[in-house]
């Protein structure tokens, strides 16, 4: 067979060829001369797909500080520095967290107060003491899903405010909880449960009063917290002199979650400020405003069929039956250079709905009246220059209109404020004396110390 020479003879003819290539790389890799050295340097990290940076907003200049204010006022009030774009802390506000689109946003916040009282009743004339948490509360707040979707929810586990009476609590700690929805500058939209935009002190923040507690008026005749929906504008036509509120509720207040068959409550507010926009729902004039500052304000509420014999607060008629009442108020706030003044009117009639309740004899319970009557408050306080020092009076007094079941009531007083760190650490202590104003020599005592903080 020829086959075994034919594959040797093959085999010869392509070994020199390959061995040829292989020598005629190594000569032309040997011809090339050799590339400049280059420094090592380091590795680096792969990169990750993005979403496009958001272009940062324009930078405003800072206001200069008021004349009025300690020398580093505005820097101990002011936000913290910050390391990133994505979290800070605000005294107050606490640590707030955004994404980097801004579409979401989360701040979280701490308060708490400590209060120290001594009373004196007028009869029988024994005085007593207490030393409470007067508020223990944590905030969130921000924006989800658009900058123009905000959300608030305060919670608040303090015995007072969560009405422990004997050792038994009566109340949950949702205070406020609620979502808003500003796409819309002068239909801006509010739904959940949060103080009602009716009388100005009530809608104050509770840490930022200025005294220890509001006045005896505003206990008699705000419509506090209560489960429903407004349409509001911070700056109705974009002028900045013009606010407004108009919302309907449940009427129940804050905890209700049972069906019922009582009518709603409609409210309207609106606030007027001829200087130009401020904070007028601060009692205090904490940055010294260099110019004078001044709002009024006037709102109606009309509750249908309450149950409760102050609307949504109070007790419930003994004979079981429902109120509608009227209420009506006007108010004003005027500040400058640490100077607040503070007053309001309140009215409230009301038309029983008698109840069909009997006593233990089976004969029907007499009608109580309706609360009707009105009230006043005037209040006003100085932020001493240069100073942290604040002191501040008040005088309060309400009065039973008609046929009534409202007792006439005065208070007068006064205190002292310390503002470590503005509202967010403060040291206060105030002292009033409540009296029947047909008899001023029957009365009431009552002397306060809270230490207050938020984070």
């Amino acid at each position: 067979m020829h086959v075994l020479p034919l594959l040797t003879l093959i085999a010869r003819l392509t070994a020199p060829a390959a061995e040829t290539a292989a020598e005629t790389a190594a000569e032309t890799a040997a011809d090339v001369a050799p590339a400049p050295a280059v420094a090592a340097t380091p590795a680096v990290a792969p990169v990750v797909a993005t979403a496009p940076a958001v272009a940062p907003a324009p930078t405003v200049a800072a206001a200069e500080p008021s004349f009025a204010l300690p020398r580093d006022e505005a820097q101990r009030l002011g936000a913290a520095a910050n390391d990133g774009e994505a979290q800070r802390f605000v005294p107050g506000k606490g640590i707030e967290f955004k994404s980097t689109d801004g579409r979401f946003a989360l701040a979280m916040s701490l308060r708490v107060g400590f209060i120290y009282s001594l009373k004196r009743d007028a009869e029988p004339g024994d005085i007593l003491h207490n030393f409470e948490i007067r508020r223990f509360r944590t905030v969130f707040s921000g924006n989800l899903f658009g900058a123009r979707n905000k959300y608030f929810l305060q919670l608040a586990f303090a015995p007072r405010e969560m009405d422990v009476r004997d050792g038994v609590v009566r109340g949950t700690p949702v205070y406020d909880a609620y979502l808003q929805f500003e796409q819309l500058r002068d239909l801006t939209l509010r739904v959940g449960q949060y103080r009602v935009m009716y009388t100005r002190e009530r809608n104050i923040a509770d840490v930022n009063p200025l005294l220890i507690d509001r006045s005896l008026v505003n206990g008699e005749f705000n419509v506090d917290r209560d489960v429903g929906l407004d349409i509001r504008s911070e700056d109705l036509g974009g002028i900045k002199k013009l606010r407004y509120y108009a919302g309907v509720y449940l009427g129940e207040g804050r905890d209700y979650n049972k069906f019922g068959d009582s009518g709603f409550m409609y409210v309207g507010r609106i606030d007027v400020l001829p200087l130009g926009l401020f904070d007028d729902y601060e009692a205090s004039d904490l940055m010294r405003l260099e110019r004078l500052r001044i709002s009024f304000g006037g709102a109606y509420a009309f509750h249908d069929r309450a149950r409760k014999d102050r609307g949504v607060l109070g007790t419930a008629p003994l004979d079981g039956g429902t109120t509608n009442y009227h209420n009506a108020t006007a108010d004003m706030m005027l500040k400058y250079a640490g100077w607040s003044l503070e007053g309001a009117f309140m009215w409230r009639h009301g038309q029983r709905n008698p109840g069909s309740a009997v006593d233990e004899m089976g004969a029907p319970i007499a009608v109580a009246a309706a609360r009707n009557g009105q009230g006043w408050m005037v209040q006003t306080a100085m932020l001493i220059p240069r100073t942290r020092l604040e002191p501040a009076i008040r005088y309060s007094g309400a009065r039973g209109l008609g046929v009534t079941s409202m007792p006439d009531r005065d208070e007068l007083g006064g205190g002292l404020n310390y503002y470590f760190y503005g509202h967010n650490l403060k040291l206060q202590a105030d002292y009033f004396h409540s009296f029947d104003p047909a008899d001023t020599s029957a009365g009431s005592d009552l002397f306060r110390v809270q230490l207050q903080a938020a984070l």
